[in-house]
């Protein structure tokens, strides 16, 4: 018996004892916690092993795009993904972009030169995309409302041993055997991953199946080729001409994010829009604050990389914690508290990258301490508002768009990812290249991250809408 979706008043009611690990659920909830853990295992292990590949197969000039080849096909894969998950079985499209991941598994690990790795990296980027953007579409489906928290909470989890484990593993198998192996080895996980999640995929139908296909797929190809110039922009010399490079890269990437996410997005419209805005903001700012914090630790605040590693490992956990909590607070007070939780997340985000950018401002200076005990409390808020913010999307999007819905939550992070950390090390250039110090360049990069947040926060307080009617 399929599991009994419910997506917005409309629906029917709920099961009075459905649990995401309850008959119906426990294969969706395996396979989709499988799916996110493969995915965030492969992004980590690659930041570990990528000096050593680029050192191998002659890449050092090349070290960003190691990254990039991966993300701008994440791109065209996450919105193809959103788009057919709409018209065709979950199942279905979850298979093709299982295989391109495992093929870009293949290619990248047989790699005879950097230039075949980016092709293999680019096959993984739009596997990735394509499952990632299929498993919110089922989350949307598949779970009641109730039941979307614990769901999220749970694929938060997904990050938690790949955060302890990953980097660790694939350094000593690169160290030990080849760092081809951190590709090859994620093949056998993903062969497991397919018996677990097509069986159930199968049964969920297919939202809009009439619904004729438009020009999502060739507005998601500009949008890539539009970042893919902005971000080769800010690493061409000279300046003049990077500027140019990448001001065209935002003059394609402007009009097609717009036509690519629901209407009214950039204006934070409620309520569905302004959710998907402020997960964007709110994930973008915190990717910012983050990547400034680490890079201000190892340059200036004399912090070993292992206990940096130490500040991330934490963060994880402490997000995983908030995811949790979210949950719990759902199922004590319902939908109509999301809001609320939403813009308390990333406030407390906002008040903890503050702080820290405070300190690297005023002081020139950043402690361990601060960027353990500052960033922890990053970690619960993100935590508490990333998934809450999925919750208010889905339960308030129309019947029919859950893939476009699940697309564009995915899209607006990348973008405010890869957009934010280019626009924070131009800010850390200028300011170095201008003759000020290092710890004002960062503080300056920061700076863009703290108003993300303050715009995120914003965002989620215009969530605020009529409660939903559910039956509890």
């Amino acid at each position: 018996m399929a599991p009994t979706p419910i997506v917005t008043d409309r629906s029917t009611p709920p099961h009075d004892h459905a649990s995401i690990w309850d008959k119906d659920h426990f294969s969706i909830t395996i396979g989709s916690i499988l799916a996110f853990t493969i995915i965030a295992f492969q992004g980590l292990a690659l930041a570990t092993i990528a000096p050593v590949l680029a050192e191998d197969i002659g890449g050092r000039n090349l070290y960003g795009w190691i990254f990039s080849a991966f993300l701008l096909p994440q791109i065209i894969g996450t919105v193809y993904a959103g788009r057919e998950v709409e018209r065709h079985s979950p199942a279905r499209v979850f298979l093709i972009h299982l295989a391109f991941f495992t093929v870009g598994c293949l290619v990248a690990g047989a790699a005879p030169s950097i230039y075949w790795l980016f092709i293999g990296r680019a096959i993984q980027g739009f596997g990735a995309g394509g499952i990632a953007s299929c498993v919110y579409a089922v989350v949307s489906s598949a779970y009641e409302d109730r039941l979307r928290p614990a769901i999220l909470a749970a694929t938060s989890a997904a990050w938690v041993v790949p955060s302890l484990i990953g980097p660790a593993i694939a350094g000593f198998v690169a160290e030990q055997w080849s760092w081809r192996w951190a590709f090859f080895g994620l093949i056998p996980i993903l062969i497991v991953i397919a018996p677990l999640t097509l069986p159930s995929y199968a049964r969920i139908k297919p939202t809009n199946v009439k619904a004729k296909a438009d020009r999502r797929l060739q507005l998601s190809v500009v949008l890539a080729i539009a970042t893919g110039l902005f971000l080769a922009g800010l690493e061409i010399r000279p300046w003049i001409i990077g500027a140019a490079v990448s001001t065209a890269g935002l003059a394609g990437l402007a009009p097609t994010l717009i036509r690519l996410l629901p209407e009214g997005t950039f204006v934070a419209r409620p309520v569905m829009p302004a959710a998907i805005l402020a997960r964007g903001l709110g994930f973008g700012g915190f990717a910012v604050v983050e990547t400034y914090l680490i890079f201000s630790l190892k340059d200036f605040g004399g912090v070993s990389a292992t206990r940096v590693g130490l500040i991330l490992t934490a963060t994880s956990l402490l997000w995983t914690v908030g995811s949790w909590l979210q949950a719990r607070w759902d199922r004590a007070t319902g939908p109509a508290h999301r809001p609320r939780r939403l813009a308390a997340g990333f406030a407390l985000v906002f008040a903890a990258s503050f702080s820290i950018f405070l300190c690297v401002a005023v002081f020139q200076e950043i402690w361990l301490w601060a960027g353990l005990v500052g960033w922890g409390f990053a970690g619960i808020g993100i935590g508490l508002a990333y998934p809450t913010a999925v919750s208010i999307a889905f339960v308030h999007a129309p019947p029919g768009m859950e893939g476009k819905v699940s697309s564009s939550m995915i899209l607006i992070d990348l973008f405010a990812f890869s957009i934010g950390v280019g626009l924070g090390g131009v800010l850390l250039a200028f300011a170095e290249t201008s003759g000020r110090s290092t710890e004002a360049g960062a503080a300056l990069a920061m700076s863009l991250g703290v108003a993300m947040l303050a715009l995120a926060v914003v965002a989620g307080l215009r969530t605020r809408a009529e409660p939903i009617s559910t039956t509890s």
